[in-house]
Protein backbone atom coordinates (compact mmCIF):
# COMPACT_ATOMS: atom_id res chain seq x y z
CA UNK A 1 0.00 0.00 0.00
CA UNK A 2 1.29 3.20 -0.59
CA UNK A 3 1.61 5.73 1.71
CA UNK A 4 1.34 9.48 1.53
CA UNK A 5 3.22 11.83 4.28
CA UNK A 6 -0.52 13.37 5.72
CA UNK A 7 -1.17 9.60 6.13
CA UNK A 8 1.65 8.83 8.34
CA UNK A 9 1.47 11.27 11.34
CA UNK A 10 -1.78 9.74 12.50
CA UNK A 11 -1.08 5.87 11.74
CA UNK A 12 2.78 6.79 13.33
CA UNK A 13 1.31 8.26 16.21
CA UNK A 14 -1.37 5.37 17.00
CA UNK A 15 1.49 2.56 16.31
CA UNK A 16 3.76 4.34 18.84
CA UNK A 17 1.07 4.48 21.29
CA UNK A 18 0.40 0.60 20.35
CA UNK A 19 4.06 -0.36 21.01
CA UNK A 20 4.21 1.57 23.81
CA UNK A 21 1.77 -0.56 25.62
CA UNK A 22 3.03 -3.75 24.11
CA UNK A 23 6.94 -2.76 25.90
CA UNK A 24 5.21 -1.79 28.98
CA UNK A 25 3.66 -5.47 29.14
CA UNK A 26 6.58 -6.81 27.76
CA UNK A 27 9.15 -5.33 30.54
CA UNK A 28 6.93 -4.68 33.17
CA UNK A 29 4.09 -7.15 33.57
CA UNK A 30 5.69 -10.28 31.09
CA UNK A 31 8.28 -10.71 34.46
CA UNK A 32 5.41 -10.80 36.75
CA UNK A 33 4.16 -13.93 35.49
CA UNK A 34 7.76 -15.44 35.74
CA UNK A 35 9.34 -14.74 32.21
CA UNK A 36 11.76 -12.43 33.57
CA UNK A 37 14.77 -13.70 31.21
CA UNK A 38 12.37 -13.34 28.19
CA UNK A 39 10.98 -10.35 26.47
CA UNK A 40 8.95 -10.35 23.06
CA UNK A 41 10.13 -8.36 20.87
CA UNK A 42 7.50 -6.38 19.31
CA UNK A 43 9.33 -3.75 17.70
CA UNK A 44 10.17 -6.00 15.22
CA UNK A 45 7.10 -7.29 14.75
CA UNK A 46 5.71 -3.37 13.88
CA UNK A 47 9.26 -2.91 12.06
CA UNK A 48 8.18 -5.91 9.77
CA UNK A 49 4.65 -4.89 9.49
CA UNK A 50 5.49 -1.43 8.21
CA UNK A 51 8.02 -3.49 5.51
CA UNK A 52 5.21 -5.72 4.37
CA UNK A 53 2.43 -3.50 3.86
CA UNK A 54 3.63 -0.41 3.30
CA UNK A 55 5.77 1.33 0.19
CA UNK A 56 6.75 4.52 1.13
CA UNK A 57 10.19 6.41 1.13
CA UNK A 58 9.88 7.37 4.88
CA UNK A 59 10.15 3.66 6.03
CA UNK A 60 13.83 4.51 7.49
CA UNK A 61 12.69 7.42 9.43
CA UNK A 62 9.74 5.12 10.95
CA UNK A 63 11.73 2.11 11.57
CA UNK A 64 14.04 4.72 13.56
CA UNK A 65 11.04 6.03 15.45
CA UNK A 66 10.10 2.77 16.44
CA UNK A 67 13.57 1.48 17.35
CA UNK A 68 14.10 4.88 19.31
CA UNK A 69 11.07 4.06 21.49
CA UNK A 70 11.78 0.50 22.11
CA UNK A 71 15.29 1.54 23.16
CA UNK A 72 13.48 3.65 25.65
CA UNK A 73 12.50 -0.10 27.22
CA UNK A 74 15.39 -1.98 26.58
CA UNK A 75 19.26 -1.84 26.46
CA UNK A 76 19.28 -3.05 22.94
CA UNK A 77 21.24 -0.72 20.03
CA UNK A 78 18.75 0.84 18.88
CA UNK A 79 21.42 1.73 15.57
CA UNK A 80 22.11 -1.70 15.53
CA UNK A 81 18.39 -2.11 15.30
CA UNK A 82 17.59 0.75 12.98
CA UNK A 83 20.04 -0.83 10.36
CA UNK A 84 18.52 -4.40 10.38
CA UNK A 85 14.92 -2.94 10.19
CA UNK A 86 16.28 -1.29 6.78
CA UNK A 87 17.69 -3.78 5.05
CA UNK A 88 15.00 -6.36 6.18
CA UNK A 89 12.38 -3.92 4.91
CA UNK A 90 14.81 -3.92 1.53
CA UNK A 91 14.69 -7.49 1.15
CA UNK A 92 11.22 -7.45 1.91
CA UNK A 93 11.02 -4.35 -0.79
CA UNK A 94 12.64 -6.76 -3.29
CA UNK A 95 9.83 -10.14 -1.84
CA UNK A 96 6.98 -8.21 -1.55
CA UNK A 97 5.34 -9.84 -4.99
CA UNK A 98 6.18 -13.11 -3.73
CA UNK A 99 4.66 -12.84 -0.07
CA UNK A 100 1.51 -13.14 0.28
CA UNK A 101 -0.47 -13.36 4.12
CA UNK A 102 -3.63 -15.72 2.48
CA UNK A 103 -3.71 -17.56 5.59
CA UNK A 104 -2.70 -17.68 9.59
CA UNK A 105 -0.37 -20.30 9.32
CA UNK A 106 1.68 -18.44 6.53
CA UNK A 107 1.74 -15.00 8.13
CA UNK A 108 3.27 -16.58 10.73
CA UNK A 109 5.82 -18.52 8.72
CA UNK A 110 6.87 -15.46 6.92
CA UNK A 111 7.05 -13.80 10.64
CA UNK A 112 9.34 -16.34 11.64
CA UNK A 113 11.60 -16.18 8.67
CA UNK A 114 12.14 -12.14 8.77
CA UNK A 115 12.30 -12.36 12.44
CA UNK A 116 15.53 -14.46 12.08
CA UNK A 117 16.76 -12.69 9.41
CA UNK A 118 16.59 -9.82 11.70
CA UNK A 119 17.92 -11.67 14.54
CA UNK A 120 21.48 -12.93 12.16
CA UNK A 121 21.99 -9.07 10.91
CA UNK A 122 21.81 -7.51 14.23
CA UNK A 123 23.79 -10.33 15.87
CA UNK A 124 26.55 -10.69 13.24
CA UNK A 125 26.89 -6.63 13.68
CA UNK A 126 27.59 -7.15 17.34
CA UNK A 127 29.64 -10.44 16.71
CA UNK A 128 31.98 -8.22 14.37
CA UNK A 129 32.02 -5.44 16.97
CA UNK A 130 32.85 -7.52 19.87
CA UNK A 131 33.92 -11.12 18.40
CA UNK A 132 32.18 -12.57 21.20
CA UNK A 133 30.30 -15.52 19.68
CA UNK A 134 29.29 -17.51 23.47
CA UNK A 135 26.76 -14.03 24.65
CA UNK A 136 25.38 -14.62 20.24
CA UNK A 137 24.50 -18.15 21.56
CA UNK A 138 23.03 -17.36 24.83
CA UNK A 139 21.10 -14.53 23.17
CA UNK A 140 20.28 -17.27 20.46
CA UNK A 141 18.88 -20.00 22.89
CA UNK A 142 16.40 -17.15 24.07
CA UNK A 143 15.36 -16.10 20.59
CA UNK A 144 13.85 -19.39 19.92
CA UNK A 145 10.91 -18.99 22.79
CA UNK A 146 10.77 -15.07 22.00
CA UNK A 147 10.50 -15.42 18.55
CA UNK A 148 8.11 -18.26 17.99
CA UNK A 149 5.73 -16.35 20.47
CA UNK A 150 5.76 -13.21 18.77
CA UNK A 151 4.78 -15.19 15.49
CA UNK A 152 2.02 -16.43 17.15
CA UNK A 153 0.90 -12.97 17.81
CA UNK A 154 1.64 -12.00 14.37
CA UNK A 155 -1.63 -12.71 12.76
CA UNK A 156 -3.22 -10.91 15.75
CA UNK A 157 -1.38 -8.19 15.91
CA UNK A 158 -0.93 -7.64 12.01
CA UNK A 159 -4.66 -7.36 12.32
CA UNK A 160 -4.53 -4.61 14.42
CA UNK A 161 -2.23 -2.44 12.39
CA UNK A 162 -4.66 -2.51 8.94
CA UNK A 163 -7.15 -1.19 11.05
CA UNK A 164 -4.95 1.71 11.93
CA UNK A 165 -3.01 1.98 8.62
CA UNK A 166 -5.94 1.19 6.34
CA UNK A 167 -4.04 -1.34 4.77
CA UNK A 168 -6.71 -3.92 2.97
CA UNK A 169 -4.36 -5.51 0.11
CA UNK A 170 -3.83 -9.25 2.06
CA UNK A 171 -5.88 -10.62 3.86
CA UNK A 172 -4.39 -12.05 7.31
CA UNK A 173 -7.08 -14.18 8.65
CA UNK A 174 -8.46 -16.73 6.12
Amino acid sequence: MRVQLRDIIPGMLITILLLMALEIFSTALFPVIGGYKYRLPFNILVILFLGFKLETPFIGMMILMIQWLHSYFSVDGWAQGTLAGIFVCMIISYLRELIHFNSIWMTMLITQVFQLLYFLIVFGMFYLKNGDLTFLLGRFERFIPESIVISLLAPFLFFVLDKVWHAKEDSLIA
